[in-house]
């Protein structure tokens, strides 16, 4: 059992690229017993495994696994998304996303499904052509560069070709995320395999052809990582905002006015 969570340390560790050193100096512990724990020479504590998995930034689902490993009980709960408890959290969400009009803003799960949008998201979905795909990395596998609406195509697939990555080196085993990255990277030329995203940078700036205009987005990605619920924890929810002064004309003044209408016709 100690062997088993040893190698899950140690993936953890080389996923996210971390020498023994390097990692029991972040930790303030030595190194000895860094390489103890990952060879199965000592049993890790329930809160050293919590310990690691946090620092190294894993989603709460992978620090359960290694824990459950050991023996321990998991750190994190899982709830039902409708659970009375996570009302609180969920209603949060609704308000965030429904005081962003007129601007889109869209809640995705760990693997990119479309959990939620407002109003101006949805409509902007259609003029993609994205409104019957429930998830965004399927919405643009399918896309035809050729076709897409999407001007800077391959730069936005690039960028979420390289979060995704990103995401699987955190998240341990995720076969949907896998498929998904293999999938998407099937869409790119081989020269891009060895391309950098800046981590600290929006995972999608966009520029689009909808309304019979040319529009420019940016986006501020929020995760809910303070929550204890697994699934929710793991959502995020990407605010898109104007990156030029034509795009934020049009959402201020057309955009606004049809749905200030709207709501006052119910």
């Amino acid at each position: 059992m100690s062997k088993a969570v040893g190698n899950i340390l140690k993936a953890w560790r080389k996923q996210t690229k971390y020498s023994q050193l390097e990692l029991s100096l972040e930790l303030g512990v030595s190194a000895k017993h860094i390489s103890f724990m990952e060879t199965g020479r000592s049993i890790p504590s329930r809160q050293m495994i919590v310990k690691i998995g946090e620092f190294l930034g894993l989603a709460k689902q992978e620090i359960n696994r290694a824990l459950y490993s050991s023996g321990y009980v998991p750190e994190y709960t899982e709830l039902s998304f409708d659970d009375v408890e996570l009302r609180p959290v969920v209603d949060a969400i609704e308000q965030i996303i429904t005081n962003h009009l007129p601007y889109p803003a869209i809640v995705i799960n760990h693997v990119w499904d479309i959990v939620n949008v407002n109003r101006s998201a949805e409509s902007l979905m259609f003029e993609l052509g994205f409104s019957e795909h429930k998830n965004l990395v399927e919405a643009l596998i399918q896309d035809s560069q050729e076709k897409s609406k999407i001007i800077n195509w391959h730069e936005s697939t690039r960028a979420v070709l390289m979060r995704l990555r990103h995401e699987i080196s955190r998240s341990g085993e995720s076969p949907r995320l896998e498929d998904l990255e293999r999938r998407l990277s099937l869409r790119l030329p081989q020269d891009d395999e060895m391309c950098f995203l800046d981590e600290s940078q929006p995972f999608l700036s966009i520029q689009v052809r909808a309304y019979n205009r040319e529009l420019s987005f940016f986006s501020i990605i929020s995760q809910l990582s303070t929550i204890q619920s697994i699934s929710l924890s793991e959502h995020k929810i990407e605010l898109m905002f104007p990156s030029d002064e034509i795009t934020k004309t049009f959402y201020d003044s057309e955009m606004k006015e049809l749905f200030d209408r709207s709501k006052a016709y119910g």
